[in-house]
């Protein structure tokens, strides 16, 4: 009894200071469902690539749906202004459960929030969320279909009550300036498009970071500046820690209402602040390499084109490392590059079909998977991850996905979405022969599960103790899905959501059913290949190694490596049928 009166109290309290708080622009907002419909139907030609956008930008874009949009368009925009702009606080709360089987996993969210959106002058804006989660559990593996990550922004902390966690979420950011150009500093996620879902650029799948965005939208181009401050962790996905950074540029050309196209410059760097990544209208490759290019330089490039009204065409390429010289010579060539495919027709006009969306998204081998230190052990600053998750899409390299999405609106404020998503995937080092790599793979714990922590060098150690050689996987190929053992994901998904605005705060009540059917052939697939049990192995010459039978050389490594392999395809074959189920209410005045 006691516990519980502890936990009641503590709930009001936190409600409490949820009155007074700050409420952010969340990319998990229904506004950018509605957004993208917006975008897809043509009314909408000249948002930013990069998101969340300010309330100066959000005033624009609901405005230009408001002079354009038919009657249902503009009774949606004008939901939002209220919401938005009608009045600065709102506070509510929300319930969520979630069940998952065959392990019967069971999860429940109560959740008092407080948002604030705030213009303290004509330039100035705020937007900010606090809120309190009591839960038995937070968001895990055996809790999400796979190749899916938390929406939730609760990092893991000691605030326990008896057998439940007590914890806050906060996202907050400030803008100065106008639609036109301005400047955010912020912490919440961010996203890059033209594919704002799980696109291979910057996700809004990726937890929550410090950001700093500079943007200038014009009618026909645009130019956006961001500086992510990101969580590091090593090759093993431990030890969270600071000082790594991603910095990216690009502009996006508009000739035409019906024409757009991007080019965007990253750099993944960390373990120093570096200013040379905050010069506007430079190229970092270039700019790196007045320090002898220490660091990991991502180009991409993207296009859309919509060639009626309705019908949506995107495409995204995004280059890690490709090997220029064989590919100018017609030779095999290492292909290391993500690239998504799009296309999609909206409705015009409203009506009870919202819109079809088909993609195809592809990661080749090692994507994303830089390393920069030779010690596995230190935080790895270039990998293309954050707080241990990959910041692009949630895809492993060396794997693809067809995604198919309709989503109907029967009544205003009821949408019905419909999903099937095809996955494959295939872990890399189940192809490595290269006899050099397998002995350390057997000497030292490098990760081998196929995941973007798993990359392609390895660093061999001298008879003199000294580190003196690296070799380097598929540095002249790229065996794409060509492994023996693949493994095979299909998602089919309903999602049901009620939005019921209140039209006296400019609240809302929101109700969601959510469930998904998973088929996962061969789901071990993800797991390490080669574990260090020869850990004496390590710096010594072939003629040196002998195992427990005997053999000696290469035949002992080969012998080794073959039982480690065998172990795992017996592991990694198989079939999970699996069912997730997600019930949430929410209510905000």
């Amino acid at each position: 009894m006691k516990k519980l009166l502890c936990i009641v109290l503590l709930l009001v309290a936190f409600h409490t200071v949820c009155i007074q708080a700050q409420a952010p622009v969340n990319l998990f907002d229904p506004f950018y469902e509605d957004l993208s419909i917006w975008e897809g139907s043509g009314l909408i030609n000249d948002a930013p690539s990069i998101r969340p956008y300010p309330l100066q930008e959000i005033e624009r874009l609901l405005q230009i749906v408001m002079e354009k949009g038919d009657a249902g368009q503009r009774r949606k925009a004008a939901e939002y202004q209220a919401r938005f702009f009608q009045r600065p606080f709102h506070f509510g709360g929300k319930a969520e459960f979630n069940f998952a089987s065959p392990d019967n996993q069971k999860q429940f969210f109560i959740t008092p929030f407080g948002t604030l959106n705030y213009s303290l002058m004509k330039f100035l804006t705020m937007s900010a969320y606090l809120s309190v989660n009591l839960m038995n559990t937070l968001d895990n593996e055996s809790l999400l279909p796979a190749y899916s990550y938390s929406q939730k922004d609760i990092a893991d902390d000691a605030g326990n009550i008896g057998k439940l966690k007590l914890l806050p979420a906060f996202n907050t950011s400030a803008t100065f300036g106008t639609a036109e150009y301005y400047f955010t500093a912020g912490l919440g996620r961010t996203s890059y498009g033209p594919f704002h879902d799980s696109g291979i650029f910057i996700s809004r799948d990726a937890f929550h970071a410090g950001h700093f965005i500079l943007t200038i939208n014009k009618k026909k181009w645009a130019y956006n500046q961001v500086l992510l401050l990101l969580a590091a962790t090593n090759d093993h996905k431990g030890s969270i820690g600071p000082q790594k950074f991603l910095a990216s540029h690009s502009i996006d050309i508009r000739p035409l209402t019906w024409l757009s196209f991007s080019i965007i410059d990253t750099m993944s760097y960390g373990g120093r602040f570096e200013p040379m990544y905050l010069i506007p209208f430079s190229a970092f490759f270039l700019g790196q390499s007045v320090y002898s290019f220490p660091d990991n330089s991502l180009i991409g490039l993207s296009a859309t084109v919509k060639p009626i009204r309705g019908l949506r065409i995107d495409s995204a390429f995004y280059v890690d490392d490709i090997g220029l010289n064989e590919i100018l010579k017609f030779k095999d060539a290492k292909w290391r590059l993500a690239g998504e495919f799009g296309i999609s027709y909206t409705m015009p006009n409203t009506h009870w079909f919202s819109f079809v969306d088909l993609n195809y998204t592809f990661v080749m081998p090692y994507m994303y998977t830089h390393v920069d230190d030779d010690d596995y052990n230190k935080p790895n600053y270039q990998n293309y991850t954050h707080h241990g998750s990959p910041l692009g899409t949630n895809l492993d390299p060396n794997s693809d996905r067809i995604h198919l999405k309709l989503k109907f609106r029967p009544l205003h404020g009821l949408d019905i979405n419909l999903s099937n998503t095809f996955i494959r995937h295939a872990n890399i080092t189940e192809s490595i022969t290269d006899i050099s790599m397998i002995k350390d793979y057997l000497a030292r714990q490098y990760t081998t599960d196929g995941s973007v922590f798993n990359h392609p060098t390895i660093t061999g150690r001298a008879q003199n103790g000294g580190t003196d050689w690296k070799n380097h996987a598929f540095l002249y190929s790229t065996p794409f899905m060509r492994q023996q053992t693949i493994q095979y994901v299909n998602q089919l998904a309903l999602d049901i959501s009620c939005h019921l605005p209140i039209l006296k705060s400019g609240g809302y009540m929101l109700f969601k059913f959510g469930y998904v059917f998973e088929a996962n052939i061969n789901p071990g697939v993800g797991q390490n290949i080669y574990k260090a049990t020869k850990t004496n192995w390590y710096g010594q010459k072939l003629s040196n190694i002998t195992d427990d039978d005997g053999n000696t050389g290469e035949v002992a490594i080969r012998k080794e490596a073959a039982r480690q392999l065998a172990d795992w395809r017996a592991k990694a074959i198989g079939k999970q049928f699996n069912h997730y189920i997600r019930l949430s209410a929410e209510f905000a005045y």
